[in-house]
């Protein structure tokens, strides 16, 4: 049985940012879990997050999946993967965590002065 890591995601999120992501197609913690999951999370941006528009995003031009942010934590729905992503589609992984990490298109951040420029990205 897995154990959850809802709680460590809520410290990260305060302190950090987070990248959350899972493949449309997963059927260990999909889409529709990690909704409900996130749902749950006690953090004090969660209802802006969860008002936040959900993007097209895009790799080379062609539909890559969905981009969710609000502040510090991001969450990613891609298109075409499973429950290991990576192997599934590694260049728009690649893609993904490029642009995370370097804060570009989608993935920009504007963070608050209390929240540090640390990276964490949770499966």
């Amino acid at each position: 049985m897995m154990k959850s890591v809802k709680h460590m995601v809520e410290y990260l999120v305060r302190r950090s940012r987070v990248l959350l992501y899972q493949g449309y197609y997963d059927l260990v913690f999909g889409v529709v879990e990690a909704e409900v999951w996130v749902k749950t999370m006690k953090w004090e941006g969660i209802v802006e997050f969860l008002n936040a528009e959900r993007k097209i995003w895009k790799v080379n031009g062609e539909l890559a999946g969905y981009v969710q942010k609000w502040k510090s934590l991001t969450n990613v729905v891609v298109l075409g993967a499973g429950h290991l992503v990576p192997p599934d589609q590694p260049l728009n992984s690649q893609a993904m965590i490029e642009d995370w990490v370097l804060e570009r298109g989608l993935f920009q951040n504007f963070y608050e002065a209390n929240v540090s420029s640390k990276s964490i990205f949770v499966e």
